[in-house]
């Protein structure tokens, strides 16, 4: 099995056969034109932070408080907190390689996570969506394990980077390989719309599917090139496993 973030980040040269206008320039355009801010507060980045727990919590966090309570609610039950903190840890330190005192979120690490789960729940409900998906599920395919995207607002598909930079070919790529996989997926409708969004900063992009697969590819539909796609990583995959 191979994960999402490898793919996106490796396999060059199947990315430039597959999407060959998916590059550094259009990246530059892409930050310069499509991405926007949402009025929110930045979050700034102290030197105290463990910045992959508390994004991923944050995260977690606004999962459990969506339509049913507050962030402050689950910050002020330690428990609950907890318990958030404890599985979200498991989930991004594989190794297991840390000890419960290292699952106690100091103050400015709790500081951040109500700042960033706030920003996010506004971001969503500045939607005023009728459907909220965390963690839609994405059958495998190949040697693609099933997958969870981060978060679906009705049509549209966001993947979340709680970063302070701008956005990178590979998050659109990580994008695109959920989007790919849902393509596919016969049993699944297909997202119309797909976006990048930062609850640190309030950049985010919204866009149709189908207009940015055009622009990648040259004019394809998200079904050939997205089918193509697959298709050759699992091929090229098939014939390195070989060697």
């Amino acid at each position: 099995m191979i994960s999402e973030r490898t793919i996106a980040e490796k396999f060059t040269s199947l990315w430039k056969l597959s999407f060959p206008f998916l590059n550094s320039n259009f990246m530059r355009v892409f930050n310069e034109s499509q991405v926007f801010k949402f009025e929110q507060l930045e979050v700034s980045m102290p030197n105290d932070v463990r910045y992959d727990l508390v994004a991923e919590s944050a995260f977690n966090i606004v999962a459990k408080a969506y339509n049913n309570c507050s962030v402050d609610d689950i910050v002020s039950d330690s428990e609950m907190l907890n318990n958030i903190v404890r599985h979200t840890a498991e989930s991004i330190w594989l190794s297991g390689n840390y000890n419960k005192d290292e699952l106690i979120l100091n103050e400015s690490e709790i500081e951040q996570v109500i700042q960033l789960s706030n920003n996010f729940l506004g971001f969503i409900a500045s939607h005023n969506a009728t459907t909220v998906n965390f963690k839609p599920s994405l059958k495998g395919f190949g040697f693609i394990p099933d997958l969870e995207g981060d978060v679906s607002i009705d049509d549209i598909l966001y993947e979340v980077k709680t970063v302070k930079r701008n956005f990178k070919t590979s998050d659109l790529k990580q994008l695109s390989i959920y989007l790919a996989l849902r393509q596919v997926d016969d049993d699944q409708k297909s997202w119309e719309y797909a976006g990048l969004y930062n609850p640190r900063t309030g950049a985010y992009s919204k866009f149709k599917v189908s207009s940015f697969v055009s622009s990648i590819t040259g004019g394809k539909t998200p079904n050939e090139a997205f089918s193509d796609f697959l298709d050759t990583l699992i091929r090229d995959m098939q014939v390195d496993s070989k060697f």
